[in-house]
């Protein structure tokens, strides 16, 4: 597996540009367009549905979130929009149907990837209050407080990219199952984005079982 991450500073993420809204509309049509028979079937997506597997981790309570964006394109329908920093990657994840994801690094010193532990704790977007997390799930973890479950599943309240956020960490994860090329065109298009659509230059690293350390 490999791990496109991507540190971007000073970006503005309260303007959208329509070049970027017509992208990210043409990428939706295209995956609703799909000749398959579900998203979990998908050649990018059930590699994530076996590695989930091999963990003990039922793929269809817990599917990762490149499975549940091309299950909501291929309803049809207009696609979604949050801001224009989370459109911006899940255009990234949908056209390379890969998971992608994103936090606010303001408040952060140390993100980890790694196995929970007792006394983690998860604060799901609907939900008032932390609940504790059960040990040994991956996750991505600051302290005690989980980012997203599971890996590529759901995301924490925490470290949410909004229309404040100026420092963000962006995020793919590439398995080994799918073609190299895959990871060069995931950290080009963040690159080319992030310059061509916000003015800012992003800083990359690959992250793999060769570097599992990065500084920003």
């Amino acid at each position: 597996m490999s791990i496109v991450a991507v540190v971007a500073r000073d970006v503005d993420n309260t303007v959208a540009t329509a070049e970027h809204g017509e992208e990210w509309a043409k990428v939706w049509s295209a995956a609703a367009k799909t000749e398959i028979a579900n998203s979990q079937s998908h050649p990018r997506v059930a590699p994530w549905r076996s590695a989930f597997k091999r963990l003990g981790v039922s793929g269809k309570k817990f599917p990762s979130s490149i499975e549940a964006i091309l299950r909501r394109a291929l309803k049809g329908g207009a696609a979604f929009s949050i801001n224009p920093l989370v459109d911006f990657y899940n255009t990234v994840s949908l056209a390379n149907v890969v998971p992608a994801g994103g936090y606010d690094i303001g408040g952060i010193e140390e993100l980890e990837l790694r196995l929970t532990r007792d006394g983690d704790v998860f604060q799901a977007l609907d939900d008032e209050e932390s609940i504790p997390v059960p040990a040994g799930e991956v996750a991505y973890v600051v302290g005690s407080t989980v980012l997203t479950r599971h890996f590529v599943w759901r995301q924490s309240r925490q470290a949410l990219i909004g229309e404040a956020s100026r420092n963000v960490l962006l995020l793919s994860e590439v398995l080994g199952d799918l073609p190299a090329a895959v990871v060069d065109n995931v950290e080009k298009m963040l690159l080319d984005g992030l310059r061509e659509i916000f003015g800012v230059v992003g800083r990359p690293v690959r992250l793999s079982e060769n570097r599992l350390e990065a500084e920003w």
